[in-house]
């Protein structure tokens, strides 16, 4: 280990290394894909020695990981994890109970998704990842989109009378979670015909909220 880097351990850095490193990681690789960020980009981006790369994560490949981690994490943490639970137990209620939380569910994603810089770069890495899959792709499916589909497809089951498995159901599933990727990922486009540099917390919420009455109109547009 260089003293720099040994430096740093020994005052304690190592979180804040490793979390610097996390979310240069996220911002770099969104913007250029894993192939094209190199290492030295990284820890500049950070501030960190180049050699905290491969001492904390095992290099590049650990690090991406590691930030495909984080990201489905925090999003189970901020919306899936209480989602979840309130869909288990929609279930076994009524239709208007199920739309509610229909929209009630893509309200909360799309605020997960929309708004503020780090949400930001959680989109454009999961674009990404949508458009050029890696092994990281693995992860973001089996932790974040997988539970993420099959919750919104029990709940439109639950509007349409069908199986969550049933193909349809599976289809409208994709139409509503896209719905939000899609303003997420497409930002910069909304801004411009707004007229908007950025957008505030109130409006983030006024978006939110429509893209949870669309999902509940998706259901009824299929249904027709």
């Amino acid at each position: 280990m260089n003293t720099t880097l040994s430096s740093e351990m020994n005052q304690g850095n190592e979180d804040s290394t490793q979390t610097r490193l996390l979310e240069a990681g996220l911002r770099i690789f969104g913007l250029h894909g894993y192939e094209g960020v190199r290492t030295r980009t990284l820890a500049d981006e950070a501030g960190v020695n180049q050699s905290a790369i491969p001492y904390y994560f095992g290099g590049k490949k650990g690090l991406y990981l590691a930030v495909t981690r984080r990201l489905t994490a925090a999003v189970h943490d901020e919306f899936l994890k209480q989602a979840l639970i309130e869909t288990e137990v929609i279930q076994k209620r009524s239709k208007a109970e199920a739309e509610e939380a229909l929209k009630n569910v893509m309200t909360q994603f799309s605020q997960t998704m929309i708004g503020n810089h780090e949400t930001n770069a959680r989109s454009v890495f999961i674009a990404r990842e949508q458009l050029q899959p890696t092994e990281a792709y693995d992860i973001l499916y089996e932790q974040f989109f997988l539970p993420l589909h099959q919750m919104i497809a029990v709940l439109v089951g639950k509007l349409m009378e069908l199986d969550a498995n049933d193909p349809k159901t599976i289809l409208i599933a994709h139409a509503i979670v896209g719905q939000s990727i899609a303003f997420s990922v497409a930002k910069e486009t909304y801004l411009r015909r707004q007229g908007m540099q950025d957008l505030d917390e109130a409006h983030v919420a006024l978006i939110a909220k429509e893209l949870g009455e669309m999902s509940i109109r998706t259901c009824g547009d299929y249904s027709n």
